[in-house]
């Protein structure tokens, strides 16, 4: 498929026609000339300058400009440059930004190590019980770039199978998230922590499951441990 852009005039920026005849004139050229170096003729040239061509081929944008050595922006820019669909942008600041973006999406994709810091119930409430029970490993995109902070639970219940987590998972826990209504929580009541979907209620915290099995909790000595931000399921091969 060939480009092409119009020759015709916006409001009062110059057409390409005009910065045409304007490059050449600067240039110290006659038609014939310009028509001889860019091997395109001085008839074709005449034609151009008097806008009797609706658009011109990106091909021959280029020879002009190689011709005139100029840009081929001095030519097309203010003209084009919401039109033509060229780039703003040089070839190397282009492939400096791809190299850049590609770099982060691949930093986003590295492989880290979080620690399983113990057992969380997600059913009735139980005695926290903090043991170390190894490492998961994750990529730093789920973790929103927090090591060191974000930390791992195993699901030890059903409550949350609604949502997709079930017993012997491991979530990922951030415990810098602030609390949103309805968002799973790790949750410590007392001596004693679980797993839930987090309200606020009336200066209380209510406390629900998704499964529909387990009652709900309400409370108001609370402590937020941290939100639930990702799930890394337990794979039985």
């Amino acid at each position: 498929m060939v480009r092409s852009i119009s020759l015709g005039k916006t409001g009062d920026k110059m057409s390409i026609a005009e910065k045409l005849r304007e490059a050449r004139l600067k240039k110290g050229l006659t038609q014939e000339a310009l028509g001889l170096l860019s091997g395109l003729g001085r008839v074709y040239i005449n034609h151009v300058e008097k806008g009797r061509y609706k658009n011109i081929t990106i091909q021959t944008i280029q020879k002009l400009a190689d011709a005139l050595d100029v840009s081929t922006d001095e030519l097309i820019e203010s003209e084009t440059s919401d039109k033509s669909g060229l780039p703003d942008k040089s070839l190397a600041d282009m492939l400096s930004s791809f190299t850049s973006d590609f770099g982060e999406k691949l930093k986003k994709l590295e492989v880290v190590e979080i620690p399983v810091m113990g057992i969380i119930p997600a059913g009735n409430p139980a005695v926290e019980e903090e043991s170390k029970l190894g490492t998961v490993f994750v990529t730093r995109d789920m973790i929103g770039g927090k090591i060191g902070r974000v930390y791992a639970l195993q699901i030890g219940g059903e409550s949350l199978s609604g949502d997709g987590i079930h017993y012997g998972d491991n979530v990922l826990v951030d415990p810098d998230a602030p609390i949103i209504d309805g968002k799973i929580y790790a949750v410590r009541l007392g001596n004693e922590v679980v797993a839930r979907h987090v309200f606020k209620e009336n200066g209380h915290i209510r406390l629900e499951s998704s499964n529909g099995e387990f009652k709900r909790i309400l409370a108001i000595d609370v402590e937020i441990m941290g939100r639930i931000i990702s799930v890394v399921k337990n794979v039985k091969l």
